[in-house]
């Protein structure tokens, strides 16, 4: 990878290949959405449960699949477009719930929409002569921002440069910086069996945080770590398992 995407441009020939590998990806990607959201014991064990109002979502700056999954259709690919997405079309997956259940039906539907995207791209290229490597000059003195559309949502880049080939200041605000203080929301009269739950809901990216205290006025101080709810999770899960007459998922 280099500044302005990859080096070098893929081959004819390699087009048929990735487009057989994308047919394929489709049809896995179908099998477990459809699977996912035939099953009952999923739609008990998610639904209801880490709800992100949409007013939340938007007093907490979520974004991403995150905020998606409280109905509000923001992505910087559309409202700011940057590289060729002003040149291909998809749309928008959103849910209204806002439960963990909503954020895996808005993370799976956009499986798709990633197919589609990069389908429409494979087409331009036949189109495309010449190379296609960016031209990256001598930065001069200055700053600028830079904001795209990852996987969990708006990633903002700040960089600073005095002319060298170093940059003085660099500032990088991941979408797990936002993300995370959702909890704060769809955590607070939900069971510590569900929290582990709702945490990946919004598939953090953090560290040095495996460890969680629940405090009982009564007995004292007890520490859960991350394998307890787990177990905790799992033992839910079992349980709903049993009451729907299901073998363990």
């Amino acid at each position: 990878m280099i500044p302005g995407g990859v080096r070098r441009d893929i081959k004819e020939e390699d087009i048929p290949f990735l487009s057989k590998g994308l047919d394929e990806a489709e049809r896995k990607i179908d099998m477990v959405t459809k699977a996912v959201l035939d099953d009952p014991v999923l739609a008990a064990r998610l639904k209801g449960v880490g709800i992100l109002s949409r007013e939340d979502a938007i007093n907490y700056c979520a974004v991403g699949p995150t905020a998606r999954a409280s109905g509000i259709p923001i992505d910087v690919r559309r409202d700011d477009p940057y590289a060729a997405y002003d040149l291909v079309d998809w749309k928008i997956i959103t849910q209204e719930e806002g439960d963990v259940f909503a954020k895996v039906v808005v993370r799976l539907l956009e499986c798709f929409e990633s197919i589609k995207i990069i389908r429409q791209c494979l087409k331009m290229l036949r189109t495309v002569k010449g190379e296609i490597a960016a031209k990256v000059k001598e930065i001069p003195p200055g700053e600028g921002i830079g904001r795209h559309e990852a996987p969990r949502g708006e990633v903002f880049h700040y960089v600073r440069s005095d002319g060298s080939n170093r940059p003085v200041r660099l500032k990088v605000r991941a979408p797990t910086y936002v993300n995370l203080p959702t909890c704060k929301a769809t955590v607070p009269g939900e069971s510590v069996a569900d929290a582990a739950i709702i945490l990946a809901a919004i598939d953090p990216c953090y560290c040095c945080t495996e460890r969680i205290v629940t405090i009982n006025k009564r007995t004292g101080q007890r520490e859960l770590n991350g394998q307890d709810l787990l177990r905790l999770s799992r033992k839910k899960t079992e349980k709903i398992c049993k009451n729907m007459g299901r073998r363990n998922v």
